[in-house]
């Protein structure tokens, strides 16, 4: 009995480890990068949001977050998903009217790529400095979404109406370079856990939130029932 209460207390403790790393945050960086900085008026340029550094062993199964630009410089043309990486859908998937986009992967994202490449073209009427930016982002690997910083990138339009250049997002520094950005996951804990794709949210797996419970439940009812089995017995022999 007391190999079996052993092995109960073991098996226990391995599930409540299997539950810390089922629950971990997953992290990677979020990084858009331009073919080009320095654009012509009517001239087509792409856009590469790219991840790396992913740190969770399931990978990344979805991204959400918000595309903000000037609409009167800069025009986007399309929006294509990249290495299985699903296509934002406009009044779907996208939202045209505040930016808000969430995509998904056939699979999961467990190496340094690419997922979207949007295609902008700078309008006859613009402005000369501009910024592109992806913020809000969120991550999700099928358990529990994760927060990155805001990515951003500056261009100059040639010949562009002159203005002051635009302010990078509150929450990260102007980088030395525009093409080198640095991504650091937040520390908000205030993202609520999101159920599907459907209508703009990330997926989740909840049945392994029932799974684990339940088998914590039944090894501390077999260690505590071996536990009085094995107590009732060492008094038995003390009455002998």
């Amino acid at each position: 009995m007391k190999k079996i209460a052993k092995f109960s207390i073991i098996m226990l403790l391995m599930i409540i480890g299997l539950k810390v790393n089922v629950y971990a945050k997953p992290n990677c960086n979020v990084n858009i990068q331009i073919n080009k900085t320095e654009i012509n008026k009517n001239e087509e340029f792409t856009v590469e949001v790219k991840i790396s550094n992913i740190q969770s062993e399931r990978g990344i199964i979805a991204l959400e977050g918000i595309l903000e630009y000037d609409k009167e410089s800069i025009t986007l043309i399309k929006m294509e998903g990249q290495n299985d990486w699903s296509t934002p859908i406009k009044d779907l998937s996208y939202n045209e009217s505040n930016g808000k986009l969430v995509i998904d992967k056939k699979g999961l994202a467990k190496s340094d790529e690419t997922i979207l490449k949007l295609v902008f073209k700078a309008n006859e009427t613009s402005k000369k400095n501009n910024i592109i930016i992806l913020k809000d982002i969120t991550i999700a690997d099928g358990t529990l979404p994760s927060t990155v910083v805001n990515t951003y990138q500056y261009i100059t339009i040639k010949e562009g109406t002159e203005n002051p250049i635009p302010n990078p997002p509150v929450d990260q520094k102007p980088d030395p370079e525009p093409d080198k950005n640095t991504n650091k996951v937040s520390n908000d804990t205030n993202i609520s856990n999101k159920d599907n794709i459907v209508g703009g949210k990330l997926p989740q797996t909840g049945s392994n939130n029932i799974i684990l419970i339940t088998s914590i439940i039944i090894f501390m009812t077999i260690g505590i029932v071996m536990y009085v089995k094995i107590r009732n017995v060492d008094r038995k022999s003390l009455i002998k």
